[in-house]
């Protein structure tokens, strides 16, 4: 199976040339308000580094949290970023107005069934403007991302094996492998997890990049992952197949069932905080 890796939360140039180097399909760029925010001009540093390297491969990725989708829009135009990733409480309705394929993290918190974990994935699969992928991270009240903390992989695995997930929360170079092999995501997300003192460990970086692919040459290839995508096309497949239709990336995207009615009140504590921390 050929996974994807995202590096995210990068503050340097010579991060992104790293993550890049070690052959990382995707970093990510923080611009909600948070420890490792960075700047739209520190940004076009490391997206110019990023695509002067000779055969990068890696595409960069803005993180945002509860943005006006004039902001989202204006800095993904200006950085030509390939990707957007929602990491707070956006409606559904929203992603028509993102002009990026958008990436919708969720934090699901302790205690949520399988059953309303499908509820809340499928109202972004089944959005007008359907989400190219699902990243799932670890429910820490008040925050939107990058606390370390481990997510749910027996839920995760559950949810991967339907649709296009991502796993994110608490991932390392040592955890990755028992990772992809306990849930077999479409893809694996890091940032804590490579770093050292707060800085992004360039060596973490390649000895996680190079575990993760290790670990992915082992797994039964079930979706087409988002690194054999070109451009804003491609496909990407999950496991069911009774209904059909395209998000924003030219993508089909496929799942089994309706949108239940509702689904209110299955978010949690800490969903619902205005307040940016943590990615």
């Amino acid at each position: 199976m050929t996974g994807t890796v995202k590096i995210c939360s990068l503050r340097r140039p010579e991060d992104g040339i790293v993550a890049s180097e070690a052959g990382a399909d995707f970093a990510g760029l923080i611009f909600a308000q948070a420890r490792r925010q960075v700047s739209v001009e520190q940004a076009a540093e490391i997206v110019a580094a990023v695509r002067s390297r000779p055969g990068n491969t890696t595409r960069l990725v803005g993180v945002f949290v509860n943005d006006d989708p004039a902001r989202i829009n204006a800095i993904a135009e200006r950085l030509e970023l390939d990707y957007v990733q929602l990491n707070g409480h956006e409606p559904a309705a929203q992603f028509v107005a993102i002009e990026r394929p958008v990436i919708k993290a969720l934090r699901l918190p302790a205690g949520t069934t399988y059953d309303d974990a499908r509820v809340i994935a499928e109202r972004f699969l089944d959005a007008l403007d359907p989400v190219t992928a699902l990243l799932l991270d670890a429910h820490v009240a008040g925050a939107f991302g990058g606390t370390g903390q481990t997510s749910d992989w027996t839920l995760a695995a559950r949810l991967a094996a339907e649709y296009p997930v991502i796993l994110a929360g608490g991932l390392n170079p040592g955890n990755v492998g028992d990772a992809i092999d306990a849930v077999r995501p479409l893809g694996v997300d890091v940032s804590s997890g490579v770093e050292t003192n707060g800085l992004k460990d360039h060596a973490r970086i390649h000895t996680f990049v190079e575990a993760a692919r290790e670990a992915f040459d082992g797994v039964p290839l079930t979706l087409n992952p988002l690194s054999q995508r070109t451009g804003r096309g491609g496909l990407m497949r999950s496991p069911y197949r009774h209904r059909s239709y395209a998000n924003k990336a030219n993508q089909a995207v496929y799942i089994e069932a309706p949108l239940p009615e509702s689904g209110e009140g299955i978010w949690g504590e800490g969903l619902h905080n205005s307040e940016s921390r943590n990615p």
